[in-house]
């Protein structure tokens, strides 16, 4: 026994490198078994810039929420544009990244390289990210999909438990397919309008993101007297309202009250957000502002509802 305990002694420096190098390779082993256990023989591997990115095109294929298949070039021609915008951003390449993006998504969210670069790129490039993808919602014009942006395993070494949750919106513009980040899904027009008291009122368009949509509204004030589009005493008086009679209510506290007021004569485009998340297999049915006032009548109240 006191051999044992000399010769332990005499070595058990050299005897927890060897027990701490084991229990390292070990967990390294499970980490990376982790990480790709859930990955199927379909995977596509790109490897552009160096970076190996597995996808699987069963998820890929198939709409989490709206329940269909898409067509296998689609998901592969999809999937490829999510696959070398990560590339560019990993490399810093960032006018190459911004370039994959749509003109609607340029156009809302950033007009500039710089404005990508310092509200996107800088916020979430902060290393190397890997990323997975999941088909979540799919459209006649876009496929969105789910992107669960992580620490890249292989720089970093252990699996990321906190990813960040992103929306990419795929759409085929001018022959070419092209990326919507930032939850930002597209626009629509609509071009609905109506008069009514000498109020004319003209929805344009609607800006969609996965949370929330934001309609562009043009006011005419032809009454005589200064108008009050909403006076805010009812936070439920402006909604939009879908085809199961749901409610989707505006977020009235963002706008200042100078914004609501019209003077005489006067047209105002108005942008309001409602609380609606991204359902495009629900039609929104109209519209309605409630409370509306103006200056030479402050205690009788109107509503304007537009169908849409």
């Amino acid at each position: 026994m006191g051999k044992l305990v000399r010769w332990y002694n005499q070595n058990r420096k050299l005897i927890w490198i060897v027990i701490l190098t084991f229990i390292a390779v070990i967990a390294l082993t499970q980490t990376l078994n982790n990480y790709y256990k859930n990955k199927k023989a379909e995977d596509k591997i790109s490897s552009n810039s160096g970076n190996t990115v597995t996808t699987d095109y069963n998820k890929d294929n198939y709409s989490v929420v709206t329940e269909e298949s898409i067509n296998q070039n689609v998901s592969i021609e999809s999937i490829d544009i999510i696959n070398k915008f990560f590339d560019y951003c990993n490399s810093e390449k960032i006018e190459e990244a911004y370039n994959l993006l749509s003109a609607e998504c340029i156009e809302e969210l950033y007009p500039t390289v710089n404005d990508f670069k310092t509200k996107y790129f800088s916020k979430i490039f902060t290393e190397k990210r890997s990323y997975d993808t999941e088909l979540w919602i799919t459209t006649p014009k876009r496929n969105t999909y789910r992107v669960q942006i992580m620490k890249d395993l292989l720089s970093s070494g252990q699996k990321d438990y906190m990813p960040i949750e992103d929306y990419y919106t795929i759409t085929y513009e001018n022959g070419e397919y092209k990326l919507s980040v930032s939850n930002y899904i597209g626009k629509e027009n609509i071009n609905s309008s109506k008069a009514q008291n000498g109020i004319n009122v003209n929805i344009l368009s609607k800006k969609m993101y996965m949370d929330y949509e934001v309609y562009e509204i043009e006011v005419k004030n032809n009454t005589g007297s200064r108008l009050i589009f909403n006076t805010k005493e009812n936070t439920k008086s402006v909604y939009i309202q879908d085809e199961n009679e749901l409610k989707y209510i505006a977020f009235l506290n963002e706008i200042p009250d100078s914004e609501l007021e019209i003077a005489i004569g006067s047209t105002k485009t108005l942008e309001i957000k409602f609380n609606r998340n991204y359902k495009p297999t629900t039609k929104i049915e109209k519209i309605i502002f409630g409370d509306i006032s103006n200056s030479s009548d402050s205690e009788t109240k109107q509503n304007i509802e537009i169908e849409l």
